[in-house]
């Protein structure tokens, strides 16, 4: 059986065995990787990748699974399997269906590239990185390129039915000045156009030179300006909190509607339909229609990330989410301030950059209390001025303080996803500039 004759197939299968709300979704992908170490070519890798997978109700009763075989006889006995499993399950009594889907959605712009479908120009993009990273002043320079493209077909009982595709490029470079000194950039997008691997390449040269002798200061408050790579763990930590599933299993540090969680100058989206964010869609996992939706205005919460099921219990609409099991965000848009890098860096008058993080920890998930330590080069401020680099320090706060304690946001986006995530993070693709936080408290990361 071809792979993309199974959706069809597979759906009125289903349906003649009892089941309903049956969505059964096919795709197939050709992803390029090349990784380089020390300023030399290291691995590349290439592979294909198909699959499909059901998911059914019988009487309440919530099932999934991939199919591993693509033949008829597979299918048939997958779906039989799926439809006993059911019948030996409680009844899930909040389940309260699926959405309508169709056949036809509205485009998204800069969502897929043809020229990405059979890219071979990755060692040109490589080189170009690392060049850019030994003349702006390191001496090594590590990191990985991709390339992706896929395909998906996917039908539903409730009317979806569609094709789709998409591309994606990547690179993530870390350069090293010396074995304290180290900076990382990241840029990734859909289409070519545009996509320029020398400025992270670049960018994250000049962190590491920068990052040069790094000296020890004293725990205590300190203003920090956080760069887009480590506000894409903490704003992805956000994001995932927005989740109803984060909030029903005791995950989420929001715990009420319209309270005030943030600065008045925070606005966040979750923007699934945003032309040429990397995590776009047309519709969802269920067929309901891409959209942009609020999560926090002005300071103020504003909604949980529904599927249409979460969404009948609670009374209110899919925020086109699903997830058919928990709805997940999609790109988390942060609506850019005014004030240029420097500016900040004025505004801020005492305190730190941090330039990336890692080891993001929640010590309670309900409280919002957690830790990261700092990664790559780290910069002490004085005046308004950077005076020196610094080493060896832990933020240990609480996510609601820091979202409450932003005292400016740039002007300047970037896409940027967290390469660390943890939960409440799904990872997801975050557009942010950097953020001004006040009195942040600050510890050794190592005695």
């Amino acid at each position: 059986m071809e792979l993309f004759s199974i959706p069809e197939y597979a759906v009125k299968k289903a349906q003649r065995l009892g089941a309903s709300d049956i969505i059964v979704a096919a795709g197939r992908s050709n992803s390029k990787q090349i990784k380089f170490v020390d300023n030399e070519i290291a691995v590349t890798k290439n592979w294909q990748d198909e699959s499909a997978g059901v998911f059914l109700n019988y009487n309440k009763r919530v099932v999934s699974a991939n199919i591993k075989q693509f033949t008829k006889q597979e299918v048939d006995s997958t779906l039989i399997k799926l439809v006993k499993l059911a019948k030996l399950l409680p009844p899930k009594e909040d389940y309260f269906g699926l959405a309508k889907g169709f056949s036809q959605y509205k485009k998204v712009d800069g969502l897929f590239d043809k020229k990405l479908v059979n890219f071979n120009k990755g060692t040109d993009f490589v080189q170009a990185a690392i060049n850019a990273g030994l003349s702006a002043g390191a001496k090594r320079v590590t990191g990985v390129f991709d390339t992706t493209y896929d395909e998906s077909y996917v039908v539903s009982s409730n009317g979806l039915n569609m094709t789709d595709k998409g591309s994606g490029i990547s690179i993530s470079v870390r350069a090293l000045a010396s074995k304290e000194a180290s900076g990382h950039k990241m840029i990734q997008a859909n289409v070519l156009q545009g996509f320029n691997a020398d400025k992270p390449g670049s960018e994250a040269g000049n962190i590491a030179k920068k990052g040069l002798n790094p000296q020890h200061i004293k725990p205590g408050k300190y203003n920090i300006l956080f760069s887009p790579l480590p506000l894409a763990d903490l704003l992805g930590c956000v994001a995932g909190a927005c989740s109803i599933d984060a909030h029903e299993s005791g995950m989420s540090f929001f715990n009420k509607l319209g309270q005030k969680v943030a600065s008045p100058k925070l606005t966040i989206y979750d923007w699934a339909n945003l032309p040429f964010g990397v995590d776009s869609y047309g519709f969802d996992a269920e067929g309901t229609a891409a959209q942009k939706t609020t999560l926090i205005d002005k300071g103020a919460f504003k909604t949980y990330l529904h599927n249409f099921s979460t969404a009948q219990k609670y009374k209110t609409q899919t925020t086109g989410n699903a997830g058919l099991t928990s709805p997940s965000p999609s790109n988390t848009y942060i609506v850019p301030g005014k004030s240029s890098q420097k500016a900040l860096i004025e505004k801020m008058k005492k305190g730190l950059i941090v330039t990336n993080t890692w080891y993001t920890t929640f010590q309670n998930y309900q409280k919002g209390d957690f830790s990261t330590i700092p990664r790559d080069s780290i910069f002490y401020v004085e005046n308004g001025k950077i005076k020196c680099p610094v080493k060896d320090i832990r933020i240990t706060d609480n996510i609601i303080n820091i979202l409450k304690s932003i005292s400016a946001i740039g002007k300047d986006s970037e896409q940027v996803s967290s390469w660390a995530a943890e939960p409440p993070s799904y990872g997801n693709n975050i557009i942010t500039p950097s953020i001004l936080c006040k009195n942040l408290n600050v510890t050794k990361s190592r005695n």
